[in-house]
């Protein structure tokens, strides 16, 4: 009996279930490879230097597949980046397979491209990204948007009110945020379970230091803003999104699960260009970018921030084509297994 393949996750994002948008990107890319006969598959995770690890390096050197969730990791050289290339590029020699797949690809050193240019499939998130990717390598590149948003969503059609506010990858803008929330007796809701998460990735006295590190700071947080009110899932986040009439984010998952739920809203820029990629991608009013400078109780009343036909039209139309596109690239992943063909 022929054994099954040996398919591995890298960059497993779901870190200790604390980020909505990773949750569902994770569940996504288990559920649509398990609907093509990739159940129940191990993965290393985010952030974690497997380099280091014999086991971890043994269970790479294993995989006949390797799907590698690039997400926000790609960007600006980031060590954490390499290390999925590497790991990548180890399967390759050795005569394995690699998907490099919703990925932003953003101002990287060129010899991360000679190191990606030899995967079997690359598919980026946003379009900027993908067109950065497809010249460094000379590769076509698969472009659909941020896999939190392949799940479909039931956009109600129930009576919204008031303003969602939520957090930033940067602390002190999650700190101005918040306190736009308070000044303006709105709902202060992060897309996250905590401020601050503690990486699973940790063991021994580094998780203990982390750990004792990471409560304070919660602590402290929650103490200045005890109004900041945490949900437990992604479902609980879409919900609460569906009841608001706008939200206001300095996060990136959180715009797309505001894109999902049908939820017009103000962006701050985050850590890299993925908003406004994603503003780009869709065809959405730029002005819905803010500088944290310029965003004040004003700014909410300065027009109507409702999507437009236009917009709403053009946010049905994406997320149709991204899913075709994406059941297509599923199946483009499946295919790399030994027992298929592309």
């Amino acid at each position: 009996m022929t054994a099954a393949p040996r398919v591995l996750l890298v960059n497993d994002t779901d870190e200790g279930a604390t980020h909505f948008g990773c949750m569902r990107v994770m569940r996504t890319i288990r559920a649509e490879l398990a609907r093509r006969g990739m159940p129940d598959l191990p993965s290393i995770k985010v952030g974690t230097d497997w380099r280091r690890d014999a086991g971890l390096t043994a269970r790479i050197d294993a995989a006949d597949v390797v799907v590698i969730n690039g997400e926000g990791t790609l960007h600006h050289g980031k060590r954490r980046g390499r290390w999925l290339l590497e790991a990548g590029a180890r399967v390759k020699a050795r005569g394995g397979r690699v998907a490099l797949i919703n990925a932003l690809w953003q101002d990287n050193p060129g010899d991360w491209a000679d190191l990606a240019g030899g995967f079997d499939i690359l598919a980026c998130r946003d379009g900027h990204s993908a067109g950065d990717l497809a010249k460094a390598t000379g590769r076509e590149v698969t472009c659909l948007g941020d896999l939190s948003m392949f799940l479909p969503w039931d956009v109600t059609s129930a009576a919204r009110s008031g303003v969602m506010v939520g957090c930033s990858v940067h602390g002190e803008v999650t700190e101005a945020l918040a306190r736009f929330a308070r000044q303006g007796g709105h709902d202060f809701v992060p897309v996250t379970t905590e401020i601050k998460s503690m990486p699973a990735r940790l063991t021994g006295w580094r998780r203990w230091l982390r750990a004792r590190s990471t409560a304070w700071r919660n602590h402290r947080f929650q103490a200045r803003f005890p109004e900041t009110r945490f949900l437990s899932d992604d479902l609980g986040f879409l919900t609460e999104l569906s009841r608001h009439k706008l939200a206001v984010t300095g996060r990136f998952h959180a715009v797309c699960l505001a894109v999902l739920s049908g939820t017009p809203f103000i962006a701050v820029s985050s850590n890299s260009w993925k908003i406004e990629a994603l503003i780009k991608d869709i065809g959405l009013d730029p002005d819905r970018l803010r500088a944290l400078s310029g965003l004040t109780q004003a700014t909410l009343a300065e027009r109507d921030w409702d999507y437009s036909d236009t917009e709403r039209a053009a946010i049905d139309a994406s997320l149709s084509r991204w899913r075709e596109t994406g059941a297509v690239l599923f199946d483009r992943i499946a295919a790399l297994t030994p027992d298929r063909s592309i």
